[in-house]
């Protein structure tokens, strides 16, 4: 059995109908399993979502509890990411499918970087200012194989920008599969819905072709696994991790409330963390300027613990509709980092292949039982899991 697993970013249960009506997805639902009531984790963030799905465990387990460290005092656009895949703190399905001897790939799946159980490795990973970006993915990447792909393929590659990253990836994809070795494990991450809710807004026409593009990858993804004469053994999962809302009112928060008490705010677009020695009075800054500074709520260390937080996180808040936490002045349209209750965390899952069922459309289910879904199908261990495989989903 082998695994092809993609990841669509930003689309969600507001998207299903759209989606399902695209040739690549809509053949995917009728082959097996489509659920669009997949009940995605705490933060909406993609960095969290995306270690849940290859751990099947919650921030508060798998350590990813944000797509940044905390970095309060750096310039925003110099912050470093969660580039690594030794930032994670559980066993994640690339180690359990090395294990079992599968050879494992991985296109811009986010912390990634610096995998030893990926042999062909093209982590989503961006230079900051002043950084070689050629440099910093050799640093991350499998080198050998990305100078060899960049060398046969890189002039076909318009810019490092959306939509030609994503085109470039889907190519990438395809050479893999027409390669001596194919993978019996890869992820895709395809970012370029996302790319243009955020330039664009949730419901823009930029959007919606992004949608089309993305179903046009799977669909050349599913080609190349056809033309390899691969179909018959190969596992199809695509998912997606939050969707957008648009939040044209951008609120300094952390400045805010660093000038009233000291205490510090790390944005998640429609949400933020707060840090500070003393939270209470950091709780009594937020309650006095609920409506001024855009807070629908605040979430005290109680509700985090029960949404499965990172474990540094006592205090955060929730944005009020159409309004986001930002830290500099800028114009916003599509964001996420919202709460759980919100339309758009309700997440898709496609499961097409051997063993899986045809043509169902399956309940609720939470993001964290995808992977141990995908370990029992493989037979492999993950023994760390909170999730549970989901049973409906095999013949």
């Amino acid at each position: 059995m082998r695994l092809c697993m993609i990841s669509l970013d930003a689309v969600a249960q507001p998207d299903a109908d759209r989606l399902l009506g695209l040739p690549a997805l809509s053949a995917l639902a009728e082959k097996g399993v489509f659920c669009d009531q997949v009940k995605t984790i705490y933060p909406t963030l993609t960095y969290p979502i995306h270690t849940s799905l290859i751990t099947g465990c919650y921030p508060s387990i798998h350590g990813i509890g944000h797509n940044q460290p905390f970095q309060p005092d750096t310039e925003p656009r110099m912050r470093a990411w969660y580039w690594s895949v030794r930032d994670i703190r559980v066993k994640t399905l690339y180690q359990a499918a090395r294990e079992k001897g599968m050879d494992c790939a991985s296109i811009l799946w986010p912390v990634s970087g610096k995998n030893p159980y990926v042999r062909r490795n093209f982590p989503e990973v961006l230079p900051l200012p002043g950084e070689s970006a050629v440099l910093k993915m050799l640093r991350y990447a499998s080198p050998l194989w990305i100078l060899r792909m960049e060398l046969k393929y890189g002039k076909t590659r318009k810019s490092i920008k959306q939509p030609d990253l994503d085109d470039y990836a889907a190519l990438l994809c395809e050479k893999l599969y027409a390669s001596r070795r194919p993978p019996d494990f890869l992820t895709v991450h395809l970012v370029d819905c996302d790319s243009m809710r955020h330039w664009h807004g949730t419901d823009s026409p930029e959007a919606h072709a992004a949608m089309e593009r993305l179903d046009q990858r799977v669909g050349r993804i599913v080609k190349a696994v056809e033309k390899a004469g691969l179909a018959d053994e190969t596992l199809f999962c695509v998912v997606s991790d939050h969707g957008q809302q648009d939040a044209p009112n951008g609120v300094l928060l952390d400045r805010e409330l660093k000038a009233a008490c000291g205490a510090r705010a790390q944005s998640l677009g429609m949400g933020a963390y707060i840090f500070g020695d003393d939270l209470s009075a950091a709780q009594n800054a937020l309650t006095q300027n609920q409506e001024k500074w855009g807070i629908r709520r605040i979430l005290d260390d109680a509700q985090l613990r029960a949404l499965n937080a990172p474990k540094d996180v006592h205090l955060a808040v929730d944005a009020l509709p159409g309004h986001c936490f930002i830290d500099h002045p800028e114009t916003t349209h599509g964001e996420h980092g919202f709460s759980l209750d919100c339309p758009q965390a309700r997440t898709l899952l496609w499961l097409s292949g051997p063993g899986i069922r045809r043509g169902v459309r399956i309940g609720e289910t939470d993001l964290i039982n995808i992977a141990p879904t995908l370990a029992r199908a493989l037979h492999l261990s993950l023994p760390q899991a909170q999730g549970q495989a989901i049973s409906e989903a095999f013949v």
